[in-house]
């Protein structure tokens, strides 16, 4: 299933406080704050899609029909396409935050890239599906989900490439201000590397 499970950016308090008392690096703690602030609006949505894939799993599972097939597709696409309006939004945000850091402008920029990557491979997941939620009979069923699971192999391919980039580029973000704990891609990636599953029934073999 395509899960991306969101990276946090860390600022301890304790070491924006230092620097502060200091007198040196005000700003650029500042500055480190604001990038993690909108960085991190991923864990909110990201758990409700999450949460989305979750039950389409439990109701793909237990399908009946090429009905139930078809509203379980569906399920996936509305919740990847909703985490595609996020993500999108998530790069208009990121664009938007002033830095006058260079080194901070440039891992935003880096960021905002990956994340672009997440919203059109996550794009093509969904376009597969609809292959799916588009069958008109149980005959077409066996074709159409083939040529979904070869059309999200592409798309999971680009996820597990983004999401080592983004560990990589949350580990320097984090070390640069001061958070050295190193992120670890979950299962080599961020993204569970797996076709999702499109949902079948035994008329449908």
């Amino acid at each position: 299933m395509l899960q991306i499970r969101p990276r946090a950016l860390m600022v301890p308090a304790g070491i924006a406080i230092a620097l502060t008392l200091a007198g040196c690096g005000e700003s650029k703690v500042t500055q480190c704050n604001r990038l993690a602030e909108v960085v991190n609006q991923t864990q909110g949505f990201m758990q409700e899609f999450e949460t989305e894939i979750q039950s389409f799993s439990s109701n793909a599972a237990s399908v009946q029909n090429l009905d139930d097939i078809k509203a379980a597709a569906g399920q996936y696409t509305t919740a990847v396409d909703t985490v595609v309006t996020n993500l999108d939004g998530l790069v208009t945000d990121l664009e938007e935050t002033d830095l006058a850091d260079e080194t901070l402008v440039q891992f935003r920029d880096e960021y905002a890239t990956v994340v672009q990557g997440f919203s059109s491979a996550l794009q093509q997941a969904s376009q597969a599906m609809e292959l799916v939620v588009n069958v008109e009979s149980e005959a077409e069923l066996p074709a159409s989900i083939e040529a979904s699971q070869q059309q999200t192999v592409e798309a999971v391919n680009q996820i597990e490439q983004l999401s080592q980039t983004e560990s990589e580029i949350i580990n320097e973000v984090n070390t640069y201000c001061g958070a050295a704990t190193p992120v670890e891609p979950a299962e080599g990636s961020s993204v569970e590397g797996e076709t999702p599953a499109v949902p079948e029934t035994e008329s449908a073999e």
